[in-house]
Formats: structure tokens, C-alpha cells, sequence
């Protein structure tokens, strides 16, 4: 009766795991589609963006700056992009001041966007903004390719290095663009792309040229707003927009005007003398010169390079805001420091835009000496340690071989994020080399000054075999070899269980035959000793003393062939239980003995058929000997996942209490507690007796593979006993 109660707890808590998983996966959809339904549209009020908060901004391509209020980005590179928000957002308006810092590009924000990547246009999504190459308010969509919507020109003209008041919106599949110089004039665009983008982030974009944003805000869109927006301007379908062709006036007008203007510029320079000429001036007094170099570093100084060294520039005086790559002339006073010159009182002129300058790859030891002092050079070494201050700069100690150095890293950038840079990681950086001990703190021969996190690039990461991993490891496997210890150990407990069960089962099956047997037969001896002393006839006893050692062996054969599995494989479960039956009664004709199988016989795994016909012989034994029986029914019910042996007689029967469970019933169901099986006994007095084992079968898969081997076992051993 144990049996079935701990077969409805297993199932009770199978259900209430079943049950409770599935309330678990009902509700994380439901909050899932509850949070999405919240986040989807947008913002829920108007609120300011913060540019100042790096960790929330992820920056694919440029050099970024945050310094009073204002993000900058002081690169030319093509497609240069910011991003921030959530990918959900459908409905919502972005707008900001945008700045372009050079001429012949564009600049603006970006909205609706994913998958975004480094690279020209490597996003999904809309962008709007003011382009001075043509001077015109331009909207298109990107999808890793760019497909030009609209371009409307603004009037007069779009100058460089001044603000414009961008705002763009989205709702539903309808896009509207504005833009408002700082005298008050407003170019609108309104387009309607049947097949939009439905929702994603917003962001910044520039291309080409550096740019500057600041005052973004964020709000809520909704139909009155897309309304109010554009007036009376009716949305166009959106169509990719073709370029004139042809010399037409137009076409200079668009593309070729504000190319010739700067031309003009570059070519009104005077004179410009080199800048390691600098080094031959008076050290008493400063000289008054002019150099011409290309900008390398804004910030927190501004440093300019040509073929012959760099200089850094200090100027009190109002200069147009200059980016990385711009070519510029200087007129200032020249002081001489230890290693290079510095300009005072500069007046700065820009002549031209997108001039890179390549770094000159030194070792740390040459820029150790102070020759590349003020140049723009690439350096590497390990990162010995990082330390983080506030205006998002970040400091780094690096070595290599016996030289030690520091980086300042001014803003982000297109390269790793710093907070992933691990200790010991190989780096190669770009940057100014300065000596000057306003950055050196005369710790280290020089430092770098690096324009963003883009300019440092992680080689390699730091060795392996450190003292952390080296301790994780040593702990790992102290871990290891306790596990495995426990695991012997336990293994070990199981088989000596095992060995203890099998012990503790042939003492019940010795105690039930060979002891009872022996004992007889010494009382049968006993007695014809006395016969004999007495001079009777002692054939008798002889002759039931050898009826009882004949017994005493079948029982010893029986016990032997129950402990040997060769024999079960041989004839299967059911013949060998009908065997052991016949054997048993084979001195009583008057026991009728049946066998049958119900459903379709399966193979049954070695363990469990060798544990059925253990419980099977004990039940035989049972019946034979104390039920007084006349008929015995040896019954295998095959189902899909389990197998239940019935053996029943018409004896006597008994009630079941814990009383009359002996030895042999005790036994049986240890036995069928091994292999998981159901185990039960239903008697009563004068209704005979019946043993019913139910015991579980693996997938019919496993069952084949087991078979295999056994098989293959069986074939194995024959080869060995015929070689």
C-alpha cells in the first residue's frame, strides 16, 4: 500500500511544478506586452535630454566632447553617429541647436533608428539636417544605403559655424522637418513614407564635417502637433530625390560655389615659416611669427602639426570653432619650452577642412626623450591602471618595458568603451605627446593626450596567468577534487549498499530453505542414531533424510540460479518464472501452475527483469510453501512505459498487518523500491493471495541500445568460452 500513495505525491508535485511553470511564462508575457504597451509610443512629457551623461549615449564613429552644455564632435568622418534612447518609441519629436564646425558636409538628428553600426549610413532609420554644401534643409531615410527624400533650399544660404534651431518629428508614417536660423527664418519639409519605419532611437548624426548640438529636448508627439507643425504644407509622398544634371546655374550654385569660396581662402595665405624653424628663435624674448599646420587636438589645448613638428597655440582672441583635421594659419608670439614652442596671443585663420594627419608610430622610449613633443604620434603598452575623473576624463597608466606613461582620454569616441579595459591589456593609442608637467605631474617622461576612446585600440587582452587566475584556478580545482572525492565516495556508500542488500537477501532466502533444510535433516540424523543404538529398523528415516537433502540441493540451485542473469537472458522472464514454479511443486501434482502474457511483450532492461524474477521466486516460494495452495497464476501485463508482473494463488490467504509481513515481504518490496516500482499484496483469509509488482520502463529507444549491448555482451562471452 506504500507504493501507491508515494506514486500520487510524486504526481501531485510533477502537476504543481507543471502549474506553476506555466503561471510563471503567462505572466512575464503579460508584463512583457503590459511594458511594451507602456514604452512604445514615446516619451510621456517634454523633457530635456541630458548630452552631459556619457553611459546613456553609445557613439559609433567620431570624437565626441561634452564641455558647457554643448556636445561636439570634432572629427570629419563620414557618418558619425550618437545614439540614445529606447527602440520602442514610435511617436515623438526630437529637436536641438545644431552647429556645423566645417563646410561641404551635413549635420543633424536621426530618429526611428536600429542596428546601428559603424559606417556610412550602416543604420535603419530617418535623419534630417542642414547640408552648406548645397545650403539647403535635407530629409531622407537610411537603410544601410541612403535614399534622399527631400531637399529644400534654405534662404539666404547655411553658414558654417553658426546655429540653427533643428526640430524633427515623427507620427505614425508621416515625417516633418524644420529648421530656424537665428534671425527667426524657418524651412519646413514634410514627407509621408507608406512603407516606414515604425519605431526605434534617436540621435545625432554628421557627416563629413564636425558639428556641434546643444538644448536637445525630446517630447511627446501627436496629430494636433504633426499639425501645428507644418500648417498648411501637405506631406509629399516620399520619393528618392534625383540631382540636377548638366552645367546648369543650379548645379554651381549647389555643389561647386562653396568649394570655389574656399579655394579663394586657401589660396589668399601669405607665407608661413616651419615650425621646427621655431627652435633657432631668441629664448630671451618672444618672436613674432606665422605657421601654417593642421589641427591635431582641441582640447583642453589646442595643437597644430606640419611635416616638421607640432606646436601648441594659445589664444585669448574669438576664433571660429575649429575641429580635428582643419588646416589652419597662426600669427602669434613664439616661446621656447624645453622640448617644443608654444604660441601666445595667437590669431587663428582657417583655411581649409579635411586634412587628416597620420600619426608617426614611435616606441615609448623615443617619445620618452622629448624629440615628438607637441606630435601627433601612436604609442603602446599595457595598461597598468585606469582612473576616472569627472568631466568624463579618463586617466590611464600604461608601461612598456621599463617606460611608464599616462593617456588622458578627453570624451567618447568610436573605439571601446573604457570601463571594459582590463588591466595588463596591450593598447595602442593616438595622440599629442606633451612633456609638459601640467599633465605629466613630473611622474612620468610624457603623456598622450588623446582627442576620444576612439583613439585607443585594444591589441590584446592581459595574460592569462595572473595571481587572480591563478588563485581561482588553484581554487577551482581544490573544488574539483572535493567534488570528485564526494562523488567516489558516495559511489562507494551505493555499492556497499548494494552488497549489504544482496547479503541481507540471501540471509532471508538461507534462513527460509537451507537453514530450515539442514536443521531437519540434523533432527533426522539425530534420530536414527537413536534407531540404531535401539536396534529398529532405520530405512525410513534414512530415506527422509535423503528426501531432505535432495531438497537442500534444489533450494541451493535455486538460490545459485537466481544470483546468475546468464540463464534469465536465455529463456526470458516468464519461462524462468514457470521453471522455478514447476521445480518447486515438481514432489506436489496437486498444484496446477499457468502462465500467460498480456499486450505486446517488450524487452525489459537486465536490472529490472533480474529484480522481477527475485521478487517473483520469493512470491513462488510463499506460495508453494505455507499457502496450500492448488492453482498458481504466473501473469506479465506489458504497457507502454511499464511492466507488471501477478502472481496469484486460490490458498489459504492471510491478513495484512505489519505484523504478518515477514522476512520475505519485506524483501520484496526493498526490491521493487529499487527499480521504482509499484509493490503490492492483496489477501485475505480463504481468498487466496496476489503479488502485483508494477515497475516503470525507459523510452523504447534506450531499451533497444541496452539490448544491443547485452547481446553483444552475450556474443562476446560465447567467443570466449568457444576460443
Amino acid at each position: 500500500m506504500v507504493g501507491p500513495a508515494m506514486s500520487l505525491s510524486r504526481k501531485a508535485r510533477l502537476w504543481l511544478i507543471l502549474i506553476l511553470a506555466v503561471a510563471t511564462v503567462a505572466l512575464s508575457t503579460c508584463a512583457a506586452i503590459f511594458y511594451r504597451s507602456l514604452s512604445q509610443t514615446g516619451p510621456k512629457q517634454t523633457v530635456p535630454v541630458p548630452l552631459e551623461n556619457q553611459d546613456e549615449w553609445q557613439a559609433f564613429g567620431g570624437t565626441w566632447q561634452y564641455a558647457d552644455g554643448v556636445m561636439t564632435n570634432n572629427s570629419d568622418e563620414r557618418g558619425a553617429k550618437l545614439m540614445t534612447g529606447p527602440r520602442s518609441w514610435t511617436d515623438y519629436s526630437v529637436e536641438a541647436d545644431v552647429l556645423l564646425l566645417g563646410q561641404y558636409g551635413d549635420a543633424g538628428l536621426i530618429i526611428r533608428a536600429s542596428d546601428e553600426e559603424t559606417g556610412v549610413d550602416a543604420y535603419h532609420g530617418y535623419m534630417a539636417g542642414l547640408r552648406d554644401l548645397d545650403n539647403t534643409l535635407m530629409m531622407g531615410r537610411a537603410d544601410y544605403g541612403w535614399k534622399e527624400y527631400a531637399a529644400k533650399r534654405v534662404m539666404p544660404r547655411v553658414f558654417a559655424e553658426e546655429w540653427y534651431h533643428l526640430k524633427f518629428m515623427a507620427f505614425a508614417c508621416d515625417f516633418a522637418v524644420s529648421a530656424t536660423s537665428q534671425k527667426g527664418e524657418t524651412t519646413t519639409i514634410a514627407i509621408r513614407d507608406p512603407d516606414c519605419i515604425r519605431s526605434g532611437r534617436f540621435g545625432v548624426k554628421s557627416y563629413n564635417t564636425g558639428a556641434q548640438w546643444r538644448n536637445m529636448m525630446i517630447r511627446p508627439a501627436m496629430q494636433a502637433d504633426f499639425s501645428a507643425m507644418i500648417g498648411s504644407l501637405q506631406p509629399e509622398l516620399a520619393t528618392p530625390e534625383k540631382l540636377p544634371t548638366g552645367m546648369e546655374p543650379a548645379l554651381y550654385d549647389r555643389f561647386l560655389e562653396p568649394i570655389e569660396r574656399d579655394l579663394q581662402a586657401h589660396r589668399s595665405q601669405v607665407d608661413a615659416q616651419a615650425i621646427s624653424s621655431l627652435r633657432l628663435l631668441s629664448p630671451d624674448s618672444p618672436s613674432p611669427v606665422t605657421v601654417q599646420g593642421v589641427v591635431t587636438l582641441t582640447s583642453p589645448r589646442l595643437y597644430i602639426q606640419d611635416s616638421t613638428g607640432g606646436v601648441a597655440i594659445s589664444s585669448s582672441r574669438p576664433h571660429a570653432p575649429l575641429q580635428i583635421g582643419d588646416e589652419i594659419e597662426v600669427r602669434g608670439d613664439a616661446y621656447l619650452d624645453d622640448f617644443s614652442s608654444e604660441l601666445h596671443n595667437a590669431e587663428i585663420r582657417r583655411l581649409w577642412s579635411h586634412t587628416p594627419v597620420s600619426p608617426v608610430a614611435v616606441a615609448a622610449s623615443q617619445a620618452a626623450t622629448g624629440a615628438f613633443d607637441a606630435q601627433y604620434v601612436e604609442v603602446e603598452g599595457r595598461l597598468a591602471e585606469k582612473h576616472e575623473e569627472s568631466g568624463g576624463l579618463t586617466i590611464l597608466t600604461l608601461e612598456d618595458e621599463s617606460q611608464s606613461f599616462v593617456a588622458l582620454v578627453i570624451g567618447s569616441g568610436r573605439g571601446p568603451q573604457l570601463k571594459g579595459l582590463k588591466p595588463r591589456s596591450k593598447l595602442r593609442l593616438r595622440g599629442v605627446c606633451v612633456t609638459d608637467s601640467m599633465y605629466t605631474h613630473d611622474l612620468t617622461a610624457f603623456a598622450l593626450l588623446l582627442p576620444s576612446s576612439g583613439d585607443v585600440e585594444v591589441l590584446e587582452g592581459p595574460p592569462w596567468w595572473n595571481t587572480a587566475h591563478i588563485v581561482e584556478s588553484a581554487l577551482a580545482t581544490i573544488l574539483l577534487s572535493v567534488v570528485v572525492v564526494f562523488g567516489l565516495i558516495l559511489v562507494e556508500r551505493w555499492r556497499m549498499k548494494a552488497v549489504l542488500e544482496e547479503r541481507q537477501r540471501l540471509a532471508h532466502e538461507m534462513h527460509d530453505t537451507l537453514a530450515q533444510s539442514f536443521a531437519g535433516l540434523g533432527f533426522q540424523l539425530q534420530a536414527i542414531r537413536d534407531d540404531v543404538e535401539d536396534g529398529i529398523d532405520i530405512t525410513p528415516q534414512l530415506e527422509q533424510a535423503q528426501g531432505m537433502v535432495r531438497n537442500s540441493h534444489e533450494e541451493a540451485r535455486r538460490s545459485i540460479s537466481a544470483l546468475r542473469p546468464e540463464h534469465l537472458e536465455s529463456i526470458g522472464l516468464l519461462s524462468a518464472l514457470e521453471e522455478c514454479a514447476r521445480r518447486m511443486v515438481r514432489q506436489s501434482s496437486s498444484v496446477e501452475i499457468t502462465s500467460k502474457v498480456q499486450g505486446t511483450a517488450q524487452n525489459i532492461p537486465l536490472r529490472v527483469s533480474d529484480t522481477l524474477l527475485r521478487i517473483g521466486y520469493e512470491a513462488i516460494a510463499n506460495a508453494v510453501r505455507h499457502a496450500q495452495c492448488s492453482k498458481l497464476t504466473i501473469t506479465l501485463e506489458y504497457g507502454r512505459s511499464n511492466v507488471e508482473m501477478i502472481i496469484e494463488d486460490n490458498g489459504i490467504g492471510f491478513v495484512i498487518s505489519s505484523e504478518s509481513a515477514g522476512f520475505g515481504i519485506r524483501g520484496m518490496h526493498k526490491r521493487a523500491d529499487s527499480i521504482s516500482a509499484q509493490f503490492r499484496v492483496d489477501s485475505a483469509p480463504g481468498n487466496g493471495t496476489g503479488v502485483h509488482v508494477v515497475a516503470p520502463l525507459p523510452p523504447s529507444v534506450f531499451r533497444a541500445l541496452s539490448m544491443k549491448r547485452l547481446i553483444r555482451s552475450k556474443e562476446s562471452k560465447d567467443e570466449h568460452a568457444r576460443i
